[in-house]
Formats: structure tokens, sequence, C-alpha cells
């Protein structure tokens, strides 16, 4: 990913970090269920980072891709899910968040 690029995903990152769910449809959009997707765009590049909240609190972001066609392929959107679903059962199953920390490194 271009640096350039990469610094604009991060800002969106940091934005959702800070905003959550109140952020505009032009950032952010209910894909389905309980599956959000955060939408920057550079350079005529769309990105999409698939991801869910915890009790409203905790985002965990599941699955990222470049997006080339108008809507979202069903298998990333199956993916995310299932991904989304694996988080909860070790959460469940294991009483420690399975989560890592956010960083910012490739």
């Amino acid at each position: 990913m271009p640096r350039k690029a990469r610094a604009k995903c991060l800002a969106y990152i940091d934005m959702l970090e800070e905003f959550g769910l109140s952020l505009p449809r032009a950032f952010i959009a209910k894909v389905r269920e309980e599956l959000w997707e955060l939408r920057p765009e550079w350079a005529g590049t769309e990105y999409r980072f698939l991801y869910f909240t915890l009790e409203r609190q905790k985002i965990t972001i599941v699955h990222a891709l470049t997006k080339k066609a108008q809507k979202l392929k069903p298998g990333d959107i199956e993916l995310a899910l299932a991904r989304a679903a694996e988080v909860k059962r070790r959460l469940t199953r294991e009483g420690a968040s399975p989560i890592r920390q956010r960083t910012d490194q490739a």
C-alpha cells in the first residue's frame, strides 16, 4: 500500500477509534448483521476495513481489502463474519480477550 494511502487509512482508523459508530456515512456503513465497514479512499482506490463492536466500546477489525467492484464480495463478508464469530467464541471460552492491541506497524 502506498505510504500516503496507509496514512489516510490510519487516520480513518483513528477517527473510528474516537467517534465510533457516530461517524457519518461517508466514513462508515453497515454491511450486514453486526458487521460494519470503514471506507477510506486514496487516489481512486477504495479500501475497506470490516469490523464489529464488542460491548459497543471495543472495535475489532476482522478483515481488510481493496474494493474493486461496486459491492463487497460475498466471500469477504462471510470471512469477516466467521472471524467475528471466532473472536466472540474465544472470548467466551477463554475468558480473556483474544484481540491484540492496535499497532501502527505494517
